[in-house]
């Protein structure tokens, strides 16, 4: 690679279509800074963006820690990425090819390497350009830098009607960018944002919560990425805690991210010192497999479309102290074989509409 003249060919759709950038020097330092040797003034572009540079006779490539990411061949990178001729790679949401020149200065073809996206694929959640890139990336990490997300919730309550808690999800405010939670975290994962997200969507909405003075439990939900740092995890919850005392707050985790019941009863242990309960997602954990956390939670989420016979195994294998919340009852008429099976508590349009978080009715 040493005798070729790399550079970078933008996209058709960037602010610098008709200029190739070259890589004359490495090391090489991407970024709107003056002192870059690859500077690119464009909005989204941190002042240090990424570093090229050879190791071996490879070309590498290293996020500084940039607002809006570095993404090789469309996946956010976390650390230093071998990059080939050929690659796409993007800054933010600016997007470019890497390419080289013989001497000469003819441009040498490059194969598509498997690993490489189509042009033409979409990726999952995302409206695509041609490019292949998400239109809504810049205004998912416009949403995020501003704070731009909003707080919904939805009652749970008793078969009586009586209700007990509350679910709080986020929303997006970004007068572009209209996303429900379901969303917004299909984003965050492709995008490699799911803590950032998880952290402001639980403050906002205890934000929320705590001005309307709501006194109702209230469940706000974990990603499976957070569970891998779970000293993180805790610490953030009882900041929560702290900040928020008035509040009654559960936390939401997907037990399909444990693999020892252990690690979920000692997050339940040091999250009790400031009365956070614990509910478990089942997700696609299998029914059996619930056997792990018997005794460890407070309650169990499940949904009304998994049927009364996954309830009421369920039901059988967790134990009698987790009370079970079945969502997505649509249809009051299911109440009842829900309760028969096993189910203390209901969630979904039968039961209440989700609305912004105010004051409760």
């Amino acid at each position: 690679m040493s005798d070729l003249n790399l550079y970078l060919e933008p996209g058709e759709d960037s602010e610098s279509a008709s200029q190739r950038h070259a890589l004359r020097v490495l090391p090489c330092t991407v970024g709107r800074g003056s002192s870059c040797g690859l500077q690119l003034d464009f909005d989204r572009i941190s002042r240090e963006h990424a570093r090229f540079e050879k190791l071996d006779n490879r070309l590498l490539i290293t996020d500084l820690n940039s607002t809006n990411g570095t993404f090789v061949n469309h996946q956010r990178i976390e650390e230093p990425t071998l990059v080939r001729v050929g690659d796409t790679i993007h800054f933010a949401n600016h997007e470019f090819t890497l390419q080289y020149r013989q001497p000469s200065g003819a441009t040498l073809p490059h194969p598509q390497t498997p690993e490489r996206r189509a042009s033409g694929d979409t990726i999952v959640g995302f409206t695509a350009l041609p490019t292949g890139f998400p239109v809504q990336a810049p205004e998912f990490f416009e949403m995020l830098n501003d704070e731009q997300i909003t707080g919904v919730c939805q009652v749970i309550a008793t078969a009586g009607g009586t209700p007990l808690a509350y679910s709080l999800r986020p929303r997006s405010a970004h007068p572009r960018l209209a996303a429900d939670s379901a969303t917004l975290y299909r984003l965050a994962e492709d995008l490699g944002e799911e803590i950032r997200l998880a952290q402001m969507a639980r403050r906002i909405c205890l934000e929320l919560a705590d001005k309307a003075g709501m006194q109702s439990n209230l469940i706000l939900q974990v990603h499976p990425v957070e569970c891998e740092e779970i000293d993180l995890l805790v610490d953030e919850w009882l900041e929560l805690a702290e900040r928020f005392r008035h509040l009654a707050l559960v936390c939401e985790l997907p037990l399909g991210a444990f693999t020892r019941g252990e690690d979920v009863s000692d997050i339940r242990r040091q999250l009790a010192r400031r009365d956070i309960e614990i509910c478990g997602l089942t997700g696609a954990l299998e029914i059996a497999d619930l056997s792990l956390f018997r005794s460890h939670l407070d309650y169990l989420r499940m949904s009304a479309t998994q049927g009364t016979a996954a309830l009421s195994e369920a039901a059988r294998v967790i134990g009698t102290s987790t009370r079970i919340i079945v969502d997505q009852v649509d249809d009051k008429a299911q109440i009842e074989s829900l309760a028969e099976a096993g189910a203390s508590l209901f969630q979904g349009s039968a039961i209440g509409s989700t609305v912004p978080i105010s004051k409760e009715a």
